[in-house]
């Protein structure tokens, strides 16, 4: 059985809403706790969390007890391993090289924003299911897509792109590597949750229009 781990980067610091996002409640849950709910099944042996030196209230949201659909045997108490990424000002790919120490013995990794509260199981199973299956010359990334728009999570065999990831700077996350190896991607079709995340208080606004109850933490 391949070794697949997740990597949720959450090291972000949610500056143009002027708090922390990652921590914000929809419907009584944190959206970090709703990004990585999709990843507690059996075939994801890890899950990493990269925050910033200041991941108290990350990590207190994620050790709280949720109705997570867990079986009991299949992960420990508490089943993260935070990972600290003190150059978080650099950008994404800088929790990007945080974590490549930590996955390298992976056959493959998924990666996943904190700030995607809508990432579906289901998904997250296809895309198991896919790389499980697949003829290694044909692609070794998957990428959902909504309406023209890559998305997230992303399953990668990380192997190949190590050196790459430990390049990495700036903003763009695993963007780069993606555009530069298309022929090895599978792209396959998502929804609105694979695009959707919380930078703004008009996404906000969005959500409480669709009913859902906002609260800030």
């Amino acid at each position: 059985m391949e070794k697949i781990y997740a990597v949720i980067l959450a090291a972000g610091t949610s500056s143009r809403l002027g708090f922390n996002k990652l921590t914000l409640k929809i419907d009584g849950r944190s959206v970090i706790q709703m990004a990585a709910e999709p990843f507690f099944q059996e075939g994801i042996e890890k899950i990493y969390v990269v925050t910033n030196p200041e991941n108290g209230p990350v990590k207190k949201a994620l050790e709280t007890p949720v109705p997570f659909p867990l079986q009991p045997s299949a992960f420990p108490p508490s089943p993260f391993t935070f990972i600290t990424n003190s150059h978080f000002t650099e950008g994404m790919s800088s929790s990007i090289k945080a974590v490549t120490p930590f996955i390298q013995d992976a056959d493959a990794v998924f990666f996943q924003l904190g700030d995607k509260p809508f990432i579906k199981k289901e998904m997250v199973e296809q895309m198991i299911e896919l790389y499980a299956n697949r003829k290694k010359n044909l692609f070794n990334i998957i990428v959902p897509v909504y309406r023209g728009r890559k998305g997230h999570p992303v399953l990668m065999d990380v192997k190949p792109y190590i050196k790459e990831m430990q390049n990495l700077e700036g903003d763009k996350g695993l963007r780069e590597i993606i555009d530069n190896h298309s022929e090895s991607v599978l792209f396959i079709e998502g929804d609105e949750g694979n695009i959707f995340d919380i930078d703004t208080e008009g996404e906000i606004h969005a959500l409480r229009e669709r009913g859902y109850v906002i609260e800030k933490d």
